[in-house]
Protein backbone atom coordinates (compact mmCIF):
# COMPACT_ATOMS: atom_id res chain seq x y z
CA UNK A 1 0.00 0.00 0.00
CA UNK A 2 0.87 3.60 -0.44
CA UNK A 3 0.15 7.07 1.79
CA UNK A 4 -0.46 9.81 -0.86
CA UNK A 5 0.19 12.11 1.65
CA UNK A 6 0.87 13.68 5.63
CA UNK A 7 0.28 16.37 7.23
CA UNK A 8 2.61 17.86 9.79
CA UNK A 9 1.93 20.55 12.28
CA UNK A 10 2.60 20.24 16.00
CA UNK A 11 1.67 24.37 16.72
CA UNK A 12 4.53 25.10 14.35
CA UNK A 13 6.77 23.55 16.76
CA UNK A 14 10.17 22.15 14.32
CA UNK A 15 11.36 19.45 16.93
CA UNK A 16 8.11 18.45 17.32
CA UNK A 17 7.86 18.18 13.13
CA UNK A 18 11.57 17.17 13.07
CA UNK A 19 10.73 13.69 15.18
CA UNK A 20 7.53 13.20 13.42
CA UNK A 21 9.42 13.27 9.72
CA UNK A 22 11.73 10.75 10.72
CA UNK A 23 8.60 8.76 12.03
CA UNK A 24 6.67 8.70 8.86
CA UNK A 25 9.57 8.09 6.60
CA UNK A 26 10.91 5.17 8.36
CA UNK A 27 7.49 3.60 9.16
CA UNK A 28 5.24 1.70 5.92
CA UNK A 29 3.51 2.86 3.64
CA UNK A 30 5.78 4.94 1.86
CA UNK A 31 4.64 8.75 1.25
CA UNK A 32 4.98 10.47 -1.68
CA UNK A 33 3.44 14.10 -0.45
CA UNK A 34 4.28 15.81 2.61
CA UNK A 35 1.79 18.97 3.91
CA UNK A 36 2.85 20.96 6.35
CA UNK A 37 1.39 23.84 7.76
CA UNK A 38 3.39 27.28 9.10
CA UNK A 39 6.55 28.39 8.01
CA UNK A 40 9.36 27.23 10.64
CA UNK A 41 8.37 23.80 10.08
CA UNK A 42 8.06 24.05 6.30
CA UNK A 43 11.52 25.29 6.44
CA UNK A 44 12.69 21.94 8.05
CA UNK A 45 10.45 19.72 6.07
CA UNK A 46 11.28 21.12 2.33
CA UNK A 47 15.16 21.09 2.65
CA UNK A 48 14.78 17.77 3.99
CA UNK A 49 12.23 16.43 1.28
CA UNK A 50 14.90 16.30 -1.67
CA UNK A 51 16.79 14.00 0.11
CA UNK A 52 13.76 11.39 -0.28
CA UNK A 53 12.62 12.69 -3.42
CA UNK A 54 9.27 13.70 -2.01
CA UNK A 55 6.97 16.74 -2.76
CA UNK A 56 5.85 19.35 -0.34
CA UNK A 57 2.54 21.36 -0.01
CA UNK A 58 1.92 23.81 2.50
CA UNK A 59 -1.19 25.95 3.02
CA UNK A 60 0.22 28.33 5.84
CA UNK A 61 3.73 29.10 5.38
CA UNK A 62 4.45 32.76 4.16
CA UNK A 63 8.01 33.27 4.94
CA UNK A 64 9.87 34.54 1.79
CA UNK A 65 13.11 32.41 2.51
CA UNK A 66 10.69 29.42 1.69
CA UNK A 67 10.90 31.12 -2.31
CA UNK A 68 14.66 29.49 -2.74
CA UNK A 69 14.48 27.07 -5.42
CA UNK A 70 17.62 26.19 -5.13
CA UNK A 71 17.24 24.93 -1.42
CA UNK A 72 13.74 24.33 -1.45
CA UNK A 73 13.29 22.61 -5.18
CA UNK A 74 10.07 19.91 -4.59
CA UNK A 75 8.53 22.99 -2.65
CA UNK A 76 4.94 24.44 -3.35
CA UNK A 77 2.44 26.48 -0.92
CA UNK A 78 -0.98 27.74 -1.23
CA UNK A 79 -0.19 30.44 1.38
CA UNK A 80 1.44 33.13 -1.07
CA UNK A 81 4.92 34.68 0.08
CA UNK A 82 4.28 38.22 2.63
CA UNK A 83 6.76 39.34 -0.09
CA UNK A 84 2.99 39.86 -1.90
CA UNK A 85 2.08 42.42 0.41
CA UNK A 86 5.22 44.63 -1.28
CA UNK A 87 3.80 45.63 -4.96
CA UNK A 88 0.53 46.65 -3.10
CA UNK A 89 2.41 48.50 -0.82
CA UNK A 90 4.84 50.44 -3.41
CA UNK A 91 1.75 50.69 -5.63
CA UNK A 92 0.21 52.91 -3.14
CA UNK A 93 3.17 55.07 -2.45
CA UNK A 94 3.38 55.65 -6.49
CA UNK A 95 -0.88 56.61 -6.58
CA UNK A 96 -0.07 58.72 -3.44
CA UNK A 97 2.97 60.53 -4.66
CA UNK A 98 5.07 59.47 -1.82
CA UNK A 99 8.93 59.64 -2.10
CA UNK A 100 10.01 58.77 1.39
CA UNK A 101 8.86 56.12 3.98
CA UNK A 102 10.14 54.97 6.81
CA UNK A 103 10.01 51.44 8.65
CA UNK A 104 10.01 49.71 11.82
CA UNK A 105 10.14 45.66 12.10
CA UNK A 106 10.28 42.72 14.37
CA UNK A 107 13.43 41.17 13.93
CA UNK A 108 12.46 38.00 12.74
CA UNK A 109 13.18 36.17 9.41
CA UNK A 110 9.90 36.38 7.91
CA UNK A 111 10.04 40.23 8.14
CA UNK A 112 13.59 40.84 7.58
CA UNK A 113 12.77 39.45 4.36
CA UNK A 114 9.79 40.69 3.67
CA UNK A 115 11.69 44.30 4.22
CA UNK A 116 14.82 43.38 2.32
CA UNK A 117 12.17 43.11 -0.69
CA UNK A 118 10.22 45.93 0.09
CA UNK A 119 13.48 48.16 -0.14
CA UNK A 120 14.71 46.43 -3.50
CA UNK A 121 11.24 47.29 -4.84
CA UNK A 122 11.36 50.71 -3.16
CA UNK A 123 14.34 51.30 -4.91
CA UNK A 124 13.30 50.50 -8.35
CA UNK A 125 10.40 52.38 -8.09
CA UNK A 126 12.57 55.44 -7.08
CA UNK A 127 11.47 55.47 -3.20
CA UNK A 128 13.70 55.73 -0.41
CA UNK A 129 13.46 54.01 2.64
CA UNK A 130 14.87 57.32 4.45
CA UNK A 131 14.29 55.62 8.66
CA UNK A 132 15.02 51.48 8.83
CA UNK A 133 14.29 50.62 12.65
CA UNK A 134 14.01 47.30 14.32
CA UNK A 135 13.43 45.73 17.18
CA UNK A 136 13.13 41.77 19.51
CA UNK A 137 10.76 42.52 22.10
CA UNK A 138 11.04 45.92 22.95
CA UNK A 139 9.83 48.51 20.65
CA UNK A 140 10.15 51.85 23.25
CA UNK A 141 14.01 52.82 21.47
CA UNK A 142 12.67 52.27 17.80
CA UNK A 143 9.83 54.34 18.03
CA UNK A 144 11.27 57.37 20.05
CA UNK A 145 13.77 57.03 16.88
CA UNK A 146 10.97 56.74 14.37
CA UNK A 147 9.58 60.83 15.93
CA UNK A 148 13.03 61.94 16.26
CA UNK A 149 13.83 61.03 12.78
CA UNK A 150 10.55 62.81 11.90
CA UNK A 151 9.34 59.88 9.91
CA UNK A 152 5.48 60.89 8.50
CA UNK A 153 5.06 56.88 5.91
CA UNK A 154 5.90 54.39 7.96
CA UNK A 155 5.34 50.78 7.39
CA UNK A 156 5.19 48.53 10.32
CA UNK A 157 6.37 44.46 10.16
CA UNK A 158 5.18 42.47 13.48
CA UNK A 159 3.05 40.35 14.30
CA UNK A 160 0.13 41.07 16.70
CA UNK A 161 0.95 41.11 20.15
CA UNK A 162 4.15 43.39 19.61
CA UNK A 163 1.64 45.90 17.51
CA UNK A 164 -0.16 46.35 20.66
CA UNK A 165 3.36 46.95 22.14
CA UNK A 166 4.43 49.64 19.09
CA UNK A 167 1.27 51.55 19.10
CA UNK A 168 1.14 52.04 23.06
CA UNK A 169 4.35 53.74 22.19
CA UNK A 170 3.20 55.13 19.12
CA UNK A 171 0.46 56.65 21.58
CA UNK A 172 2.81 58.02 24.21
CA UNK A 173 5.26 59.88 21.35
CA UNK A 174 2.23 61.21 19.33
CA UNK A 175 3.37 59.57 16.50
CA UNK A 176 -0.34 59.57 14.86
CA UNK A 177 -2.86 61.81 13.51
CA UNK A 178 -3.49 63.10 10.30
CA UNK A 179 0.16 63.69 9.55
CA UNK A 180 1.22 59.95 9.73
CA UNK A 181 0.07 57.70 7.79
CA UNK A 182 0.89 53.81 8.96
CA UNK A 183 0.88 50.53 7.17
CA UNK A 184 0.39 47.24 8.81
CA UNK A 185 -0.43 43.71 8.11
CA UNK A 186 -4.28 43.23 7.66
CA UNK A 187 -4.18 39.64 9.05
CA UNK A 188 -4.53 40.89 12.46
CA UNK A 189 -7.77 40.25 14.33
CA UNK A 190 -10.06 43.32 13.57
CA UNK A 191 -10.16 44.30 17.29
CA UNK A 192 -6.56 43.41 18.01
CA UNK A 193 -5.80 46.77 19.15
CA UNK A 194 -8.77 46.41 21.81
CA UNK A 195 -7.67 43.86 23.78
CA UNK A 196 -6.53 43.27 26.85
CA UNK A 197 -2.92 42.80 27.34
CA UNK A 198 -0.32 43.01 30.53
CA UNK A 199 2.69 43.60 28.41
CA UNK A 200 1.69 47.25 27.83
CA UNK A 201 0.32 49.74 29.88
CA UNK A 202 -2.63 52.00 27.53
CA UNK A 203 -6.07 52.27 27.98
CA UNK A 204 -8.10 50.63 25.12
CA UNK A 205 -9.19 54.66 23.94
CA UNK A 206 -5.57 54.92 23.98
CA UNK A 207 -4.70 52.40 21.58
CA UNK A 208 -7.94 53.31 19.89
CA UNK A 209 -6.67 56.84 19.08
CA UNK A 210 -3.40 55.94 18.16
CA UNK A 211 -4.44 53.66 15.53
CA UNK A 212 -7.03 55.15 13.70
CA UNK A 213 -6.51 55.91 9.88
CA UNK A 214 -4.19 53.14 9.37
CA UNK A 215 -4.06 51.32 6.25
CA UNK A 216 -3.63 47.76 5.95
CA UNK A 217 -2.52 45.23 3.33
CA UNK A 218 -3.80 41.29 3.54
CA UNK A 219 -3.71 38.87 1.12
CA UNK A 220 -7.05 37.79 -0.45
CA UNK A 221 -8.10 34.14 1.25
CA UNK A 222 -11.44 33.75 0.28
CA UNK A 223 -12.74 34.42 -3.33
CA UNK A 224 -15.14 37.55 -3.04
CA UNK A 225 -16.79 36.63 -6.40
CA UNK A 226 -19.89 34.38 -6.25
CA UNK A 227 -17.90 31.48 -8.38
CA UNK A 228 -18.40 27.95 -8.30
CA UNK A 229 -15.19 26.22 -7.93
CA UNK A 230 -13.70 23.29 -9.08
CA UNK A 231 -15.30 21.82 -5.69
CA UNK A 232 -18.51 23.19 -6.72
CA UNK A 233 -18.59 24.96 -3.81
CA UNK A 234 -18.99 28.78 -3.79
CA UNK A 235 -16.41 30.50 -0.98
CA UNK A 236 -19.51 31.65 0.90
CA UNK A 237 -20.91 27.82 1.17
CA UNK A 238 -17.35 26.76 2.16
CA UNK A 239 -17.25 29.26 5.30
CA UNK A 240 -21.01 28.26 6.21
CA UNK A 241 -19.71 24.34 5.69
CA UNK A 242 -17.06 25.25 8.00
CA UNK A 243 -18.79 27.22 10.43
CA UNK A 244 -21.19 24.48 11.11
CA UNK A 245 -18.69 21.76 11.56
CA UNK A 246 -17.06 24.58 14.72
CA UNK A 247 -20.25 23.98 16.64
CA UNK A 248 -21.14 27.36 17.11
CA UNK A 249 -17.91 28.16 18.38
CA UNK A 250 -16.04 31.97 17.12
CA UNK A 251 -14.30 32.02 13.66
CA UNK A 252 -11.84 34.86 14.89
CA UNK A 253 -11.13 32.70 17.97
CA UNK A 254 -10.15 29.66 15.96
CA UNK A 255 -6.84 28.90 15.13
CA UNK A 256 -6.39 28.78 11.42
CA UNK A 257 -9.80 29.94 10.43
CA UNK A 258 -8.52 32.51 8.02
CA UNK A 259 -6.06 29.90 6.42
CA UNK A 260 -8.69 27.08 5.79
CA UNK A 261 -9.70 28.20 2.27
CA UNK A 262 -6.54 27.53 1.51
CA UNK A 263 -5.57 23.91 3.02
CA UNK A 264 -8.87 23.33 1.21
CA UNK A 265 -7.54 24.44 -1.89
CA UNK A 266 -4.14 22.46 -1.04
CA UNK A 267 -6.01 19.22 -1.11
CA UNK A 268 -7.33 20.02 -4.22
CA UNK A 269 -4.14 20.82 -6.21
CA UNK A 270 -2.61 17.67 -4.92
CA UNK A 271 -5.44 15.62 -5.88
CA UNK A 272 -5.79 16.91 -9.32
CA UNK A 273 -1.99 16.77 -9.68
CA UNK A 274 -2.00 13.22 -8.59
CA UNK A 275 -4.76 12.56 -11.34
CA UNK A 276 -2.71 14.92 -14.12
CA UNK A 277 0.30 11.80 -13.63
CA UNK A 278 -1.99 8.81 -14.36
CA UNK A 279 -1.86 9.32 -18.46
CA UNK A 280 1.95 10.48 -18.57
CA UNK A 281 2.87 8.08 -16.19
CA UNK A 282 1.05 4.99 -18.05
CA UNK A 283 2.59 6.30 -20.99
CA UNK A 284 6.14 5.08 -19.33
CA UNK A 285 4.46 1.93 -18.07
CA UNK A 286 4.90 3.47 -14.33
CA UNK A 287 2.34 4.26 -11.50
CA UNK A 288 1.93 6.09 -8.57
CA UNK A 289 2.11 3.10 -6.50
CA UNK A 290 5.36 2.42 -7.95
CA UNK A 291 6.71 5.68 -5.89
CA UNK A 292 9.90 4.64 -3.67
CA UNK A 293 11.61 7.04 -2.40
CA UNK A 294 14.65 7.00 -4.18
CA UNK A 295 12.60 7.21 -7.19
CA UNK A 296 13.03 10.78 -8.76
CA UNK A 297 11.18 10.18 -12.28
CA UNK A 298 7.45 10.06 -10.64
CA UNK A 299 8.31 12.89 -8.07
CA UNK A 300 8.96 14.81 -11.47
CA UNK A 301 5.82 14.44 -13.18
CA UNK A 302 4.01 15.01 -9.53
CA UNK A 303 6.24 18.43 -9.48
CA UNK A 304 5.29 19.05 -13.63
CA UNK A 305 1.48 18.86 -12.69
CA UNK A 306 1.68 20.53 -9.28
CA UNK A 307 3.53 23.43 -11.37
CA UNK A 308 1.10 23.98 -13.88
CA UNK A 309 -2.01 23.80 -11.68
CA UNK A 310 -4.55 26.54 -12.47
CA UNK A 311 -8.19 25.80 -11.54
CA UNK A 312 -11.20 28.40 -9.23
CA UNK A 313 -10.83 27.40 -5.42
CA UNK A 314 -12.51 28.42 -2.85
CA UNK A 315 -9.59 31.09 -1.75
CA UNK A 316 -9.57 32.58 -5.56
CA UNK A 317 -7.47 31.31 -8.71
CA UNK A 318 -5.10 28.83 -7.77
CA UNK A 319 -1.88 29.27 -9.50
CA UNK A 320 1.63 28.80 -8.94
CA UNK A 321 4.62 30.75 -9.74
CA UNK A 322 8.38 30.10 -10.88
CA UNK A 323 9.42 29.80 -7.07
CA UNK A 324 6.22 27.70 -6.12
CA UNK A 325 4.43 30.45 -4.42
CA UNK A 326 0.74 31.04 -4.68
CA UNK A 327 -0.18 34.41 -6.79
CA UNK A 328 -2.78 36.03 -5.24
CA UNK A 329 -4.89 39.35 -4.82
CA UNK A 330 -4.52 41.89 -1.95
CA UNK A 331 -7.33 43.46 -0.11
CA UNK A 332 -6.76 47.20 1.14
CA UNK A 333 -8.56 48.13 3.91
CA UNK A 334 -8.17 51.68 6.62
CA UNK A 335 -9.64 51.83 10.31
CA UNK A 336 -12.34 54.06 10.02
CA UNK A 337 -13.99 55.30 13.08
CA UNK A 338 -12.70 52.07 14.78
CA UNK A 339 -13.73 49.18 11.99
CA UNK A 340 -12.37 48.59 9.09
CA UNK A 341 -13.38 50.05 5.58
CA UNK A 342 -12.54 48.36 2.28
CA UNK A 343 -10.91 50.23 0.25
CA UNK A 344 -9.28 48.41 -2.83
CA UNK A 345 -7.87 45.24 -4.36
CA UNK A 346 -4.31 45.08 -6.05
CA UNK A 347 -3.58 42.44 -8.46
CA UNK A 348 0.40 42.38 -8.46
CA UNK A 349 0.07 39.63 -12.08
CA UNK A 350 -2.24 42.19 -13.89
CA UNK A 351 -0.57 45.24 -12.10
CA UNK A 352 -4.52 46.40 -11.67
CA UNK A 353 -5.62 48.30 -9.17
CA UNK A 354 -9.46 48.10 -7.98
CA UNK A 355 -10.66 51.38 -6.05
CA UNK A 356 -13.66 51.59 -3.96
CA UNK A 357 -15.88 54.67 -3.44
CA UNK A 358 -15.13 55.01 -0.06
CA UNK A 359 -12.98 58.35 1.19
CA UNK A 360 -9.44 57.04 2.11
CA UNK A 361 -7.68 59.80 4.62
CA UNK A 362 -3.93 60.05 4.51
CA UNK A 363 -1.24 62.15 5.66
CA UNK A 364 0.08 64.87 2.97
CA UNK A 365 3.86 64.88 3.64
CA UNK A 366 4.49 65.36 -0.16
CA UNK A 367 1.53 67.61 -1.02
CA UNK A 368 2.67 69.96 1.83
CA UNK A 369 6.60 69.90 0.10
CA UNK A 370 4.61 71.05 -2.97
CA UNK A 371 2.93 73.88 -1.13
CA UNK A 372 6.27 75.02 -0.20
CA UNK A 373 7.39 74.91 -3.63
CA UNK A 374 5.15 76.94 -4.71
CA UNK A 375 5.39 79.31 -2.07
CA UNK A 376 9.08 79.85 -2.58
CA UNK A 377 8.31 80.43 -6.28
CA UNK A 378 5.95 83.53 -5.18
CA UNK A 379 8.76 84.19 -2.37
CA UNK A 380 11.95 83.86 -4.58
CA UNK A 381 10.32 84.54 -7.93
CA UNK A 382 13.21 84.45 -9.90
CA UNK A 383 14.07 81.05 -8.98
CA UNK A 384 14.09 78.83 -11.52
CA UNK A 385 11.94 75.70 -11.26
CA UNK A 386 15.22 73.50 -12.36
CA UNK A 387 16.97 74.32 -9.86
CA UNK A 388 14.22 75.28 -6.81
CA UNK A 389 15.09 73.93 -3.28
CA UNK A 390 12.66 73.93 -0.78
CA UNK A 391 13.63 74.27 3.08
CA UNK A 392 10.85 74.51 4.59
CA UNK A 393 10.65 72.12 7.62
CA UNK A 394 7.93 69.82 7.74
CA UNK A 395 6.74 71.29 11.76
CA UNK A 396 6.37 74.50 9.54
CA UNK A 397 4.60 72.98 6.43
CA UNK A 398 1.82 70.83 8.79
CA UNK A 399 0.79 73.99 9.92
CA UNK A 400 -0.46 74.85 6.36
CA UNK A 401 -2.67 71.38 5.42
CA UNK A 402 -2.37 68.52 7.48
CA UNK A 403 -4.73 66.35 5.64
CA UNK A 404 -7.33 65.37 2.63
CA UNK A 405 -9.68 63.16 1.24
CA UNK A 406 -8.30 61.06 -2.00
Amino acid sequence: SIKLSAVLSFQCDPGEATKLLYDLLYTEPIKIVLMPGCSGVSTLVAEAARMWNLIVLSYGSSSPALSNRQRFPTFFRTHPSATLHNPTRVRLFKKWNWSRIATIQQTTEVFTSTLDDLEQRVKEAGIEISVRQSFLTDPAVAVKNLKRQDARIIVGLFYETEARKVFCEVFKEKLYGKKYVWFLIGWYADNWFKIKDPAINCTVENMTEAVEGHVTTEIVMLNPETIRGVSNMTSQEFIGALMSRLGGKNPEETGGFQEAPLAFDAVWALALALNKTVAPLKAKGRRLEDFNYNNHDITSEIYRALNTSSFEGVSGHVVFDAQGSRMAMTLIEQLQGGSYKKIGYYDSSQMNLSWFNNDVWIGKTEFLTLVSCVLCLHVCPGAHSSNLQCHSSPQSLSRMAEFSVI
